[in-house]
């Protein structure tokens, strides 16, 4: 019989370290979100903006 192969996150989410998820506990006390809400909202402030895709065209 085969072993049982060590499962990861299917989340696809990285694991929230304890700044965040204090963070996140604040900002859903405040707000009057989920921790989940919150956590998301807070990775979305951060992640980079996407710059639309540029035209051949220089507008100077």
């Amino acid at each position: 019989m085969a072993k049982k192969k060590n499962r990861q996150a299917a989340s696809g989410i990285a694991a929230a370290s304890r700044a965040e998820i204090q963070e996140a506990a604040y900002f859903a006390r405040k707000c009057g979100l989920t921790r989940d809400e919150a956590l998301q909202l807070i990775r979305e402030a951060h992640a980079p903006a996407v710059k639309p895709a540029e035209s051949g065209k220089r507008k100077h």
